[in-house]
Formats: structure tokens, C-alpha cells, sequence
């Protein structure tokens, strides 16, 4: 990883093989540094953030979405904060529109999990669908867990309750999809349950071009480098670790481009293996 929090762009458009891809920033707001990574302390972790180019005092929280075209079908993988939410106005629609897609074009949104900044703008503040013509896509594991009533009352109740309305306002468009099975051609779920329960990254695969959609299984940067270091995000920190190295890995040793929802826009860029972990090489964006 070479700089420190770049400037914000809207979208950034690629190709990964027959795949129209483009990459929409929907929010990015500074915050503090601090707390970021839970199992190292202040001192290195502000030690590292300087090495890097970064401020050891605030960073940049970016909230990415990724948008696919193939063939006859349109896919949104998320749908980011939406308008009115708790962080802001996320402007994933309007960014969209300015790249020449209307929502009602929109046919799957997958969701990678059900936290707010991810489905929170599956609706308008008015109630009515912002993707009008699209159907869901959520894994398996998300589902038998948050429709589980016993498995899902020990979870944190916020989350519990964010993922039971989802799921109930989304039932009847709802497709729920096993992991490591291909769902529509060239797009398959892999299972990544550190982060949260059910969270999925994202393998899409044409042409013989491969990307990796790493969702919320990379927070950080620098977690490439470190993956044994937790992000303060996740809700099981081993299996995070479990997950980072499995999808970085694959990333590595098959070339693929990595995205994710939460590294510096455009987010888009590849790894390399490095000592214990792997070196983040971001393209211009």
C-alpha cells in the first residue's frame, strides 16, 4: 500500500472479461484512527499507519459498492447507507444515474450481509423499493441464521433486528443462495462468516479474468499485510483472520483482481504475497 486516504471520485469503470464493471463510491467519511485494530496496541498501530503514509490521528472510511453487467443481466452488490441513515446521505443513486443506470435497470442486488451500510438503501425514505425491478440475493447461511430465532437472539440485538426487517421486506423477491455454487453465470458466493454471520465475498469469473468482491473481509488496508491484526469491526476476529488469509490467498496465487467495500476508492487492485501476509497494489485511480 503506497499514500495515505486518497481523494474521492465518483465511480471508476473496468472490464473483468464480458463484464461491464463499475465501482461506485457511496459515502466516505473521517474518523478517528484509534480503535481501528483491537489485538495490537495504540503505539503500533499508529506506528503503522505512518509507515504507510497515513495519519496516525484520523483516516477515511470509504463505502463502496460494485455494479455488474453481462449479457442480458444488471447486478448491484449492495446497496450502501441510502437516504436518511444514521451516517449520512449515501449517494450511490445519483452516482449510478451519473453513470448512465437508472435503478429500475438494476435486476439482482446481492447482499453481502445485513448490516446498515450495505442494505441500507434497498428502500426510500417513502417506503418504496429504490431498485423497483430487482430481485435479492442473500446466503443460505444468512438466512438460517437470522430466521432462527434461538441462534438469532444471540446475536447483538441491533443487528439482529436490521437483518429481520431486511428480510422481511425483501421476502418476496428473495433468493436465498448456498455458497461455493454458482448463482448466475460467472458469479458465485464464498462463504467469509468473520466479519458476521453469514457475510459472503463475492467471485465473479469471465472470460478467463477473475475478481474477487472481498466485501467487509478486508477493512483495512494494511490488515493485507497484517492479517492476523483484528478489525474492531468484525464479529468473530478468528475467523476474520481464518477468512482474510483464505481470500487473499486465492486472490494471490490466481491473479485476480480484489475489491472490497471499505478499502480507498476506487477499492480495485491486486495482492501480492509478501512475508507473512500479502502487499496491497491498488490501480490509479
Amino acid at each position: 500500500m503506497k499514500g495515505g486516504d486518497m481523494g474521492v471520485t465518483e465511480t471508476y469503470p473496468f472490464q473483468v472479461g464480458a463484464f461491464e464493471c463499475i465501482a461506485v463510491n457511496d459515502l466516505a467519511r473521517t474518523v478517528p484512527a484509534a480503535g481501528i485494530v483491537t489485538n495490537i496496541s495504540a503505539e503500533e498501530w499508529q506506528r503503522a499507519l505512518v509507515e504507510h503514509g497515513c495519519s496516525p490521528t484520523e483516516t477515511t472510511r470509504y463505502f463502496n459498492c460494485l455494479y455488474l453487467r453481462a449479457g442480458d443481466y444488471r447486478v448491484l452488490v449492495d446497496t450502501g447507507w441510502g437516504k436518511g441513515g444514521e451516517r449520512g446521505e449515501g449517494m450511490l443513486l445519483e452516482r449510478l444515474l451519473g453513470a448512465g443506470i437508472a435503478p429500475a435497470d438494476v435486476d439482482v442486488v446481492v447482499l453481502t450481509h445485513l448490516d446498515g451500510d450495505h442494505v441500507g438503501g434497498i428502500t426510500m425514505p417513502g417506503g418504496q423499493f429504490a431498485f423497483p425491478n430487482a430481485d435479492y440475493v442473500v446466503s443460505e447461511e444468512a438466512w438460517d441464521l437470522w430466521t432462527d430465532g434461538t441462534r438469532a437472539a444471540q446475536m447483538p440485538e441491533r443487528q439482529a433486528s436490521l437483518a429481520r426487517q431486511t428480510l422481511e421486506r425483501i421476502q418476496g423477491r428473495l433468493e436465498v443462495v448456498p455458497a461455493e455454487a454458482e448463482f448466475l453465470p460467472g458469479l458465485t458466493l464464498l462463504s467469509a462468516p468473520g466479519h458476521r454471520p453469514g457475510h459472503v465475498a463475492l467471485s465473479v469469473a469471465s472470460e478467463g479474468a477473475l475478481l474477487y468482491h472481498l466485501a467487509d473481509a478486508v477493512g483495512h488496508p494494511i490488515l493485507m499485510e497484517h492479517p492476523s491484526w483484528h478489525w474492531s469491526f468484525d464479529s468473530w476476529p478468528e475467523q476474520a483472520e481464518k477468512d482474510r488469509r483464505r481470500l487473499l490467498g486465492l486472490a494471490a496465487e490466481r491473479g485476480a483482481l480484489v475489491f472490497a467495500s471499505h478499502l480507498p476508492f476506487p477499492a480495485l487492485g491486486h495482492v501480492v504475497a509478501e512475508g507473512e501476509g500479502w502487499r496491497w497494489q491498488p490501480v490509479a485511480g
